[in-house]
């Protein structure tokens, strides 16, 4: 398959995935399977409760996929110090193992024009775990926000430090492709876009669309679905998105 003038196989798409296993009632099997998937389709990292952060580490250890760390999900509204803190407790139990972590800003200080402390909330994050390796990215939320604070945001996200903005969590609805356009206007070249929240239903079709806009990760639960349609439905019908 070719996207904007390159070509991709399957190993390709599925690095760019962050998988994920969020739901409240998700079990340790969940996990296993989760982690056995990543490890076939060699999956960017498998995003999970911090619960199971350091089960994740464990199962994926040896297989350079990071444990995923869901930071103040999903709604951002913890005080700074505890999404530190919750940050930090996950990164120290996954002892010294690949692992990378997605927070949720705060939304609300976004929305009352308080963009330093919005900056300053993100910031905090990005220096506890300065010097580690550790990729961050700051999930915005776009769905509840406007073309401008988007733009704001991204600008803030980028001044805190962090390597990637994200657009959702997928529960406060899911983000428009149109979305990716703005970000990446918004952003410097060095920060990365994350497309993720935006469900099951054809999220293949959706994918390969954020692929094309510019997204660099795709966040999603269905990453093997993803993965086997866009490297052969779409190869074998000749779907060339850029081309």
């Amino acid at each position: 398959m070719r996207i904007n003038g390159t070509v991709w196989n399957a190993r390709d798409i599925a690095a760019r995935i962050d998988h994920t296993v969020l739901a409240p009632d998700a079990t340790r099997k969940d996990m296993e399977n989760a982690c056995v998937l990543a490890r076939a389709y060699g999956f960017k990292a498998v995003f999970t409760n911090p619960y199971w952060t350091p089960l994740v580490a464990e199962l994926l250890d040896g297989s350079g996929i990071a444990a995923g760390i869901s930071a103040a999900f999903p709604l951002g509204s913890l005080s700074t110090d505890a999404k530190v803190a919750e940050v930090m407790d996950a990164v120290a139990r996954v002892d010294g193992k690949p692992c990378a972590v997605d927070m949720v800003t705060n939304i609300a200080l976004l929305k009352e024009g308080d963009f330093d402390d919005y900056t300053r909330d993100i910031a905090a994050v990005v220096k506890a775990v300065e010097g580690r390796g550790i990729i961050v990215k700051a999930i915005l939320e776009t769905s509840l926000l406007n073309a401008e604070e988007i733009r704001t945001a991204c600008r803030c996200a980028a001044e805190a430090g962090v390597d990637f903005v994200k657009t959702s969590t997928g529960r406060a609805g899911a983000p428009a492709l149109s979305h990716i356009r703005i970000m990446r206007e918004a952003l410097p070249a060095h920060v990365g876009i994350k497309f993720s929240g935006f469900g099951t239903l054809n999220a293949p079709e959706l994918a390969l669309w954020a692929l094309f806009l510019g997204a660099d990760v795709l966040g999603s639960p269905c990453g093997d679905v993803v993965v086997d349609v866009l490297s052969s439905g779409y190869a074998e019908v000749g779907m060339l998105a850029g081309s």
